[in-house]
């Protein structure tokens, strides 16, 4: 059994607070077998390098990146 991996460009930040009201905008470019583990992956990588975690953030886009 194989999977097809497509490439997703996701983009997201932290959602804004008192302290912060324009949080920085982050985007990622992944490879995952549909847009639901896209998501999840770029929360994953978010959380372990900019300590934003879903709860707290807020998706902005998520695009399959078409290749040629």
């Amino acid at each position: 059994m194989s999977y097809k991996f497509y490439q997703f460009q996701v983009v997201g930040r932290a959602l804004p607070s008192v302290t912060d009201e324009h949080p920085k905008i982050y985007r990622m470019k992944l490879w995952a077998t549909n847009e639901v583990r896209a998501k999840s992956k770029f929360w994953y990588f978010l959380r372990k390098l900019k300590k934003v975690k879903k709860s707290n953030g807020q998706m902005l886009a998520i695009n399959e990146v078409k290749s040629l």
